[in-house]
């Protein structure tokens, strides 16, 4: 849902954004979450509250660990594994599995297909590996890994490690102190909280975009990096009257782009300018109606003609 095409030809020819579902998100499924109440199919295997090693076949079957430390495979199949309370470590293995950490720090991979991975509470490790996998932290300090697919990540409460790797990936960081960075590919990076054109409100994120060309959504007090590759780095009021605006460190003009989003009813003739930063030598302020929305570094030759100004209503509609 977050790719660079075109949006009206405002932008620079060769790259733009395209704001679809940025600003107006999908809606999640909760189903993910669900914690299988209620009346079990046939092919469920139950543990006990002690720690289990439970081995799935070749059919799609919910696995469910209980209380323990558990270890659960779920090899051939789409398979559903629940490790419940405890420090599990979960293997989707083969097949389009979802995978829930539950309580605890969790260890879960998804391995082959296309996964939907839940760590639920605790300080988890998840990983997608191949297929494109849908990755979620849930509440704690997660690391996230996505793999060879085009995958989505989110890491949700606490202070998040997430690493997009192969594949064209979408990296939102949700609350507390995260690190995102891309890797490969051309990814989608936000560092907002809410991600939704709301004010920002969690803290200081750094963004890295690595190979390709990536488009980063960064919130106040951000740090971003685009890495190698073509950049676009959006800003917006999103930011807030602030004294922590975001730091743009590698901004090329050469290749990166700059956009700035506004509010046209709390803008309705926006003045955006560039002014010297003095706290840093070479780099220099952006500021929308008086307000510092960003540093942008190393670039004292920096105008506001360089920097494209869209209105909200527009990137919407895009």
């Amino acid at each position: 849902m977050f790719m660079l095409a075109s949006l009206f030809g405002i932008l620079m020819v060769g790259a733009a954004v395209d704001f679809t579902g940025v600003l107006k998100p999908e809606e999640e499924d909760d189903d993910l979450a669900a914690s299988g109440e209620g009346d079990l199919p046939e092919n469920t295997i139950e543990g006990t509250p002690l720690a289990e090693i439970i081995a799935g076949d070749a059919g799609g079957e919910v696995l469910s660990g209980a209380g323990g430390d558990d270890q659960i495979g779920g090899y051939e199949g789409a398979d559903t594994l629940d490790g419940g309370a405890g420090a599990d470590d979960l293997h989707g293995m083969a097949g389009d599995d979802v995978i829930l950490g539950g309580d605890g720090n969790d260890t879960l991979h998804g391995e082959d297909g296309a996964d939907r991975i839940d760590g639920g509470a605790g300080d988890d490790l998840v990983s997608g590996y191949e297929g494109d996998d849908d990755l979620a932290g849930g509440d704690g300090n997660d690391a996230l890994i996505g793999g060879g697919g085009a995958d989505r990540l989110d890491g949700g409460a606490g202070d998040d490690a997430l690493e997009g790797a192969l594949g064209d990936d979408t990296l939102m960081g949700g609350t507390g102190q995260d690190t995102l960075m891309g890797g490969d590919g051309d990814d989608v990076l936000d560092g907002r909280q809410p991600a939704d054109g709301s004010p920002d409100i969690d803290g200081r994120d750094f963004l890295n975009g690595g190979r390709g060309n990536d488009t980063l959504f960064i919130g106040q007090d951000d740090w971003a990096d685009g890495g190698e590759g073509a950049d676009s780095f959006v800003l917006s009021d999103w930011l807030g009257d602030t004294d922590a605006p975001a730091t743009i460190d590698d901004y090329d003009p050469a290749e990166d782009q700059l956009v700035v989003v506004y509010d046209p009813l709390s803008h309705p003739d926006p003045e955006l300018s560039v002014v010297p930063d003095e706290a840093a030598e070479g780099a220099v302020q952006i500021v929308l109606d008086g307000a510092v929305i960003a540093r942008v570094l190393g670039n004292s030759g920096l105008t506001a003609d360089d920097i494209t100004l869209v209105a909200e209503d527009a990137a919407r509609a895009a």
